[in-house]
């Protein structure tokens, strides 16, 4: 098989396997919406999920791979497989040390602390399932680092398969929920032990793919390997800027926890002998985990997708120090952006409430659960634009080897956001917390456009604002054409699954439409750019693995988002 047969073959296993997964993710939730709804438990558990998955983005995932494929690889090439094998034992054995302590550490607290301190129910019900659910951070690395090593060896399919697998046994506990308890409180406690069960049944179907790999572990703690000091060196800047953005997430969970009144309690708490009302109502975490997973489902298709296209166009022109083509990129980019992020944000804006209730809307997930997670998702969908041009932006100081500046600016972001947090949570609610991370990616994108320019000389072209009119006019048909069909549809969210998917995908189609037809109106150049891509017949092979990841990358986009 050539070079680039493998390519499309493995670019086909990995997209079957994500966009399984995503779907599975999309089941998993409703499933969880049935039955908890936004009550204080599922507040619980969204946080204590959070913690555990804190140190899989920051451990397992970006930073260790980034770090590790390189010098694996040249490990193979340069000195052999004995050798590369040595190597994948050091850092398996470092990881298996310092996962452990971690991991040890942390169920000590977990017990611990609830018994020298008073806490509230609410933070025992966290403290109690994080005792359950940390141990996964040990796992779902150990996972991540298998993976590592088996996509090095051009093996994919066991790694992509990992998130469904997880996903699988989330829904096993969550269909078995309702037979371990009676109340929810109960029942919670099913959909944490499938949480740990994936991690070790993720770890357990890795391991024949490594041994007919002929990759076997052994304890080898040579701590002053070479390679192992290269890993942790590439490591620390990518862990310390994963964190910033990791703990900013964390942080809106806690306060969606930490401001709200106990279910079934009074709304008041003291503070400094003044006594204040709870900003919030119980289920204010559930809520924003519900909007963020609606919001985070097209960004994790288009906006990397867009992302890892436009990178290495950065990388090759900054290598080349030819800034008047990398500034026809970035322009490129941004056009693009605009093109997919403004409807994109007026369309979830339009049809957020038929999306809410036709995905989540059963059972538990009441009208109230409703409402107030379509008012979340309205101030999240303000800044889908900038949430997509943040991936490129920060690839293009990557491009020219500038890590620090993103960082920087992250953490400044971070305490913008901290600050619009606690000040608009008490004149918002929970949507408070939706609009300043709406507020701060927007800050972000704004700050590092300056930057960017000033160092590279980089000017934004007068195309990008011409395609900026463009796309907002088409936006606002497109908005009207939304808007009078869903005024054909009368607010039946009580009703059949088939009225509530009428209500959301007719006037879906109409707002596609409006748009495309405003846009072929108005000759703009990236929609119908976008257009032929869809449809260009491509003979060559590189040009098929192109159109077909367009393709899925569109289809999910739409399907997500509209």
């Amino acid at each position: 098989m050539s070079e680039s047969n493998k390519l499309f073959h493995s670019v086909r296993i990995i997209s079957a396997c994500t966009f399984l997964s995503r779907i599975l993710g999309l089941a998993r939730d409703m499933i969880c919406a049935s039955i908890f709804g936004t009550s204080m438990v599922w507040d619980a558990f969204t946080v204590a999920f959070k913690i555990p998955n804190l140190f899989r983005r920051l451990f397992g995932e970006g930073a260790l791979s980034a770090a590790f494929i390189p010098v694996f690889t040249e490990n193979i090439e340069k000195r052999g497989k004995a050798e590369a094998l040595v190597f994948v034992n050091v850092i398996a054995t470092v990881l298996i040390i310092i996962l452990g302590g971690i991991v040890l550490l942390g169920e000590s607290s977990f017990f611990v602390i609830p018994r020298i301190f008073q806490v509230q129910e609410k933070w025992q019900l966290v403290f109690k399932l994080l005792i359950i659910m940390f141990p996964y951070v040990f796992f779902i690395c150990i996972v991540a680092f298998m993976a590592a090593v088996l996509n090095t060896l051009h093996h994919f399919f066991m790694p992509a398969l990992a998130p469904v697998v997880m996903n699988v046994c989330w829904i096993s506990g969550a269909v078995l929920a309702p037979y371990t308890g009676k109340t929810p409180d109960k029942m919670i406690y099913a959909i944490a032990l499938s949480t740990f069960f994936s991690g070790l049944i993720q770890v357990i179907i890795h391991i024949p793919i490594l041994r007919k790999k002929e990759i076997y572990y052994r304890f080898v703690p040579r701590f002053s390997h070479p390679g192992l000091k290269l890993v942790l060196t590439r490591m620390a800047p990518i862990v310390f800027g994963l964190g910033i953005v990791q703990v900013n997430v964390l942080l809106d969970s806690l306060i969606a926890v930490g401001f709200s009144s106990p279910q079934g309690e009074t709304s008041l708490f003291n503070f400094l002998g003044n006594t204040f009302h709870f900003p919030m109502k119980a289920g204010a975490a559930s809520v924003l985990y519900y909007s963020d997973r609606l919001i985070q489902f097209p960004l994790g298709v288009f906006g990397i997708a867009m992302a890892t296209a436009v990178f290495p166009l950065f990388s090759t022109h900054a290598v080349r120090e030819d800034w008047n083509k990398f500034s026809t990129a970035f322009n490129n980019a941004l056009k693009f952006i605009l093109l997919i992020g403004i409807p994109a944000s007026v369309a979830i804006i339009m049809l957020r409430v038929p999306i809410v209730d036709l995905l989540y809307r059963r059972n538990k997930f009441d009208a109230e659960s409703a409402y107030r997670t379509s008012r979340v998702i309205l101030f999240y969908a303000v800044g889908i634009w900038a949430y997509c041009g943040l991936h490129v932006l920060i690839r293009a100081f990557y491009s020219v080897k500038d890590t620090v500046t993103p960082v920087k600016v992250g953490a400044a972001c971070v305490g913008l956001n901290l600050i619009l947090n606690l000040s608009l949570i008490w004149v918002l609610q929970e949507g408070g917390l939706a609009l300043s991370t709406a507020i701060s990616a927007i800050v972000q994108i704004a700050i590092l456009t300056i930057i960017l320019q000033k160092r590279l000389c980089i000017k934004i072209e007068n195309e990008v604002f011409i395609s900026l009119q463009k796309t907002v006019v088409a936006s606002v048909v497109m908005a009207g054409a939304c808007w009078g069909t869903l005024k054909m549809f009368p607010d039946l969210s009580g009703g059949s699954l088939y009225v509530k998917g009428l209500r959301l995908f007719v006037p879906m189609f109409a707002a596609c439409a409006a748009f495309a037809g405003t846009s072929v109106l108005l000759k703009s150049k990236e929609f119908l750019h976008l257009v032929r891509l869809l449809l260009r017949k491509h003979n060559s092979l590189q040009g098929r693995v192109s159109s077909n990841l367009l393709f899925v990358s569109s289809a999910l986009y739409c399907s997500a988002v509209l």
